[in-house]
């Protein structure tokens, strides 16, 4: 029999018991207590980026688990128990969207900081020096224990100190992660005026951050900096602003390297505001080839792409409250790509021979695509000068490999992907041979390719343990061409590599020809009613020929994020003769004929 339900089985938890029962829901990875470091960090350069606080210092102590961070803003009110309360109740704190009278330009939004610290916390200490006093409020377990205000009238040693030892229930290590703090204050320190200093301290270990926006990008993105030409492109459009630092790298890898913060805070997973401005750059070079005869793919211009964007704005939106990625509206980013659209065209008029140079290198790039130059060698390891069909891989024992046809659709999977859990392969359709009909089908290097990343080895020497990854997608145009060369890899792995199809591991992903493309709406249409539906409500429809048409933002919903991605599992047939035949019928008519068995 099933127990009773009644109301006395409904509870209401106090707000710190919540955030204890459920820490992840509210700093999200709790691997170590970095986050709860951060959280006390960002309301200390929010006081130096609103123009008060000239001193950050974050202070860790290894030995006792100890974590400090102080500034010499403005303080904490002292008054109405507001320590207590920022400290205790959920969504308390003076920079929520609605109203902003302290804080014009802040990255903490949600009141949740340090209540999270504190209730995560087995001692916490708030201290201010504030109009003359001295408060202190000591918690144990997430509870006031004591309290003392006092008059102080001599210099004060800072304005906000929060002090805690995380609780180890939490927490898989007390040990933060160090390299993450000293990336928020690098960034804070080149970004900031020069007039601030931002300290760490790690037991016995002082380090002091002094840097410039452009050294910052030059040692974090660039690695030839000889003869580099840097741009820089500011829509200022008060109190926010979008800064743009860009460079072309010919000499190094070509994939892009993009780094971002918004309102002093690194944004690892990118998001919308890259979007908006990569669109503009492509937008920008396609335009300018077109005038002048310029034969490139739009996202060629990614290529030794080197970005560093600093957003500063007044109502950021983020994915979680780890603020990992922008959530923006595309759209909230008009006003500031209108002015650097208008700074880009400016640039071009007064240095063409830069924005020529460009647009050449785009051109060299695609005729090295296009011709058929970059082999394997005798060994089967791959030369320097094939690393423009290198493996883009990812850092995930158990991430996804995606295979799609040429460059264009592989640098847009780049820049969208995460490279923690997603790899792209790009290969050449037309050079995927028929391995039903080929001889010699392992000296292909196409097939090379595919094998080496796999990692698998070959029958007899297959190891399914040694396999690379959770799963293999096949990602093709949704046209005839495409299905053609979906059905050409199908078989390769087929018949090459049968236990990775036995064991579930590989995937087709369908791909959509047309999809709702609104101002504020993306929505891939997957079949012929959905099509259907969408025009009878008279929708904005948009035909897609290939994936690289498609841009990073919506190849992420088309391919990447599971909850919109439609993959199609590749079951082993017992009867795999009479489907040799029927696939090689199939790669005959350019016609691919595989579904769920």
């Amino acid at each position: 029999m099933p127990k009773s339900y009644t109301s006395k089985d409904v509870r209401v938890l106090e707000e710190v018991e919540h955030i204890r029962l459920n820490p992840a829901m509210y700093i999200g990875d709790t691997q170590n207590p970095v986050h709860l470091i951060e959280e006390a960090l960002d309301n200390a350069l929010d006081e130096a980026l609103a123009g008060y606080a000239k001193i950050i210092a974050v202070i860790i102590d290894t030995k006792q688990n100890k974590f400090s961070v102080l500034d010499d803003g403005r303080g904490i009110p002292i008054e109405n128990d507001t320590p207590i309360i920022v400290s205790r109740k959920l969504f308390s704190g003076a920079k929520f969207r609605d109203q902003k009278n302290a804080y014009e330009i802040s990255s903490g939004l949600h009141g949740v900081g340090l209540v999270a610290v504190n209730g995560l916390s087995s001692s916490y200490t708030v201290e201010i020096y504030r109009d003359g006093k001295h408060a202190k409020f000591d918690f144990i377990d997430a509870n006031l224990k004591k309290s003392h205000i006092e008059k102080f009238t001599e210099t004060r040693p800072f304005s906000t100190k929060i002090e805690f030892i995380p609780d180890k229930k939490f927490f898989e290590t007390l040990s933060p992660d160090i390299k993450r703090i000293r990336k928020r204050l690098t960034t804070a320190a080149a970004e900031m005026p020069v007039d601030i200093s931002c300290i760490l301290v790690v037991d016995d270990d002082k380090e002091i951050f002094q840097l410039t926006e452009e050294t910052h990008f030059l040692e974090t993105c660039i690695d030839q900096q000889k003869d580099l030409k840097m741009r820089k492109f500011i829509a200022n459009i008060k109190p926010e602003s979008f800064e743009i630092l860009m460079a072309y790298e010919e000499d190094s890898t070509i994939t892009p390297r993009i780094m971002s913060s918004v309102n002093l805070l690194p944004v690892d997973s990118g998001g919308s505001h890259i979007n908006a401005f990569l669109d503009m750059l492509k937008d920008f070079y396609i335009t300018k080839g077109k005038k002048l005869n310029y034969e490139f793919q739009p996202n060629d211009c990614f290529c030794g792409l080197r970005l560093y964007l600093i957003l500063k704005m007044i109502d950021p939106r983020f994915a979680g409250q780890t603020k990992e990625k922008v959530t923006n509206a595309k759209s909230d980013f008009d006003k500031f790509i209108k002015v650097l659209r208008i700074q880009f065209d400016e640039y071009s008029e007064k240095y063409p021979d830069e924005i020529n140079a460009d647009l050449e290198r785009f051109q060299e790039y695609r005729k090295k695509q296009d011709s058929k130059k970059l082999q394997l060698n005798g060994t089967g390891s791959k030369r320097a000068s094939a690393r423009f069909t290198k493996l883009r891989d990812c850092t995930s024992r158990f991430g996804e490999l995606f295979i799609v046809e040429g460059d264009s659709a592989g640098g847009s999977i780049i820049i969208s992907r995460d490279p923690k859990i997603h790899a792209v392969l790009p290969l050449k359709g037309k050079s995927i041979p028929n391995i039903t009909t080929k001889k010699k089908i392992l000296e292909n290097k196409e097939v090379g390719e595919l094998v080496k990343a796999i990692g698998t080895g070959l029958p007899p020497n297959f190891d399914i343990s040694k396999l690379r990854y959770d799963k293999l997608i096949c990602a093709t145009d949704a046209d005839h061409d495409g299905a053609h060369i979906a059905c050409l890899v199908t078989m390769l792995v087929a018949i090459l590599l049968p236990d990775i199809i036995k064991a579930g591991k590989y995937f087709i992903a369908q791909t959509p020809l047309f999809a709702i493309n609104e101002k504020k709406a993306f929505i891939p249409l997957w079949n012929d009613e959905q099509l259907e539906k969408a025009r009878k409500e008279k929708r904005n429809i948009q035909r897609y020929k290939g994936l690289g048409e498609m841009n990073p933002e919506e190849l992420k919903v088309c391919l990447l994020d599971e909850p919109t991605r439609h993959l199609i599992p590749i079951k082993y047939s017992d009867n795999i003769e009479e489907l040799v035949k029927l696939f090689s019928s199939a790669i005959e008519k350019r016609e691919l004929v595989v579904g769920e068995e």
